[in-house]
């Protein structure tokens, strides 16, 4: 059989499986196990359970539930809630001062968490009824909720970045830096388009009270003492890892410890919230696991085919040149998105396209960015949209889904125009990685 029916069969399979219902991770391992009994003899499903194992043993990935933990921790800790209410203290002042703030707070903890769906649902019950009383327009509030959450999937300790380094071999703390810019870049994208919808429609953001624009300086300098702790833990965390005193594994766990000592500060720490974070840390880094061992057989069996061979001549047959295969792979990733997770995209793609861009000269740390940042265009994408059902998941019935959909319209385009400066100039990911090596 050759390989361009093998492919065909293979992706209809995946399709059939996946229109079924049934989970990512067992539509995965199904169709390894029936292309491993179709194409080869049983034998070789030992072979894939040799791969799996293997994979277990990877230090990295002690990394992830960790993280994890840390961030359901401070997602219980109230740390949202008083950076929140910080931020809008400063912020408050300006036209859409609201939403702007919930951009920042979201910048922020995503420094600290790195999780989206913690963020948009924390954000969700915190800064949206807040921006609906003061009589926000709601595709203002609800979109910059979720296109704010998402700026996780940039801003370092993003999971995101730790799967991706695992799965391409790339170094995780150079990630984490080469992140940086770019979350920024998308942040300010969002801030100003906030700025000037506001200012060109007033009437979706009124002026904040007399009594919120006039607060005294002490009171707004009092709220920030909330913010210490979670800021010395983002800078031991992150520090640690850019100064080479440890890897992003023990870093995470520093940030456990940190993450519990701080919730204990807040007055937060209770058994029951620590039991409700740790059942949160294992059903999360399950999932993942689960992923993880289908896409390793799924990846096996396939490349053993000789797809990644015809992956690679396929992918480079592109017309532009080298440029062609960076967008052929983006529409890729883009189209997948819309049907799939990150996870599931990243462990079903990565292994293919990785050694394809290594060939044509391009860094690997940069496509990584290049891949997070199409991950938050695949957050805010119909019909799947992450983003979406996080948020759907606070505000219920009340708000139809359509809406918010059509809420992140303008986020989704300045998502794009950042996807497309980060292709354009490769330096504003790789310049601090580069200088920090130094």
């Amino acid at each position: 059989m050759n390989i361009e029916l093998v492919t065909i069969l293979f992706l209809a399979t995946f399709i059939a499986l996946l229109i079924t219902g049934l989970p990512l991770a067992w539509v995965m391992g199904a169709t390894a196990v029936i292309f491993s009994l179709a194409l080869f003899n049983p034998g070789v499903i030992v072979m894939m359970v040799g791969r799996v194992y293997d994979m277990m043993l990877n230090y990295a990935l002690v990394a992830v539930p960790l993280f994890i933990f840390m961030a359901t921790i401070l997602q219980e800790s109230g740390v949202g809630d008083q950076l929140f209410r910080a931020v809008h203290i400063w912020s408050g002042s300006f036209r859409g001062g609201l939403a702007i703030g919930t951009i920042i707070a979201c910048t922020i903890m995503a420094a600290m968490v790195g999780i989206v769906g913690a963020e948009i649902v924390t954000f969700g019950i915190i800064a949206l009824p807040a921006m609906l009383e003061r009589g926000y327009d709601d595709r203002l509030a609800l979109g910059s909720i979720c296109a704010g959450g998402g700026l996780a999937t940039l801003i370092p300790p993003s999971v995101v970045f730790i799967v991706y380094g695992m799965t391409a071999g790339a170094s995780i703390g150079d990630l984490f830096i080469a992140g940086i810019f770019p979350g920024l870049l998308l942040a300010l994208l969002f801030i100003g388009y906030i700025v000037v919808a506001t200012y060109l429609k007033p009437e979706m953001a009124p002026p904040a009270p007399k009594e919120e624009r006039e607060i005294p300086l002490r009171r707004k300098l009092s709220l920030l003492k909330g913010l210490i702790m979670p800021a010395i833990l983002a800078f031991v965390v992150l520090g640690s890892i850019y100064a080479g005193v440890a890897t992003p594994t023990e870093a995470a766990g520093i940030g456990c410890l940190g993450a519990i000592i701080t919730s204990a500060v807040n007055r937060r720490l209770t058994f029951r919230r620590i039991k409700s974070a740790l059942f949160e840390t294992v059903k999360i880094s399950s999932m993942l696991a689960w992923l993880f061992f289908g896409a390793q057989t799924i990846i096996g069996i396939y490349t053993l085919a000789g797809g990644d061979q015809f992956v690679k001549k396929a992918v480079m047959s592109l017309p532009l040149g080298k440029w062609g295969v960076i967008i052929g792979i983006q529409i890729i990733w883009i189209f997948l998105g819309m049907f799939l997770d990150w996870i599931g995209i990243l462990l079903l793609t990565a292994p293919l396209f990785v050694p394809i861009i290594l060939d044509l000269g391009f860094n690997n740390v940069w496509f990584g960015v290049v891949f997070c940042m199409n991950m938050h265009v695949s957050y805010l994408s119909p019909p799947f949209g992450p983003s979406i059902f996080y948020l759907k998941s606070v505000v219920g019935d009340e708000v139809p889904v359509g809406r918010i959909y059509r809420a992140n319209l303008p986020f989704l385009f300045l998502t794009i125009i950042a996807v497309a400066i980060t292709v354009a100039f490769p330096e504003l990911s790789l310049w601090l990685p580069e200088k920090m090596l130094k």
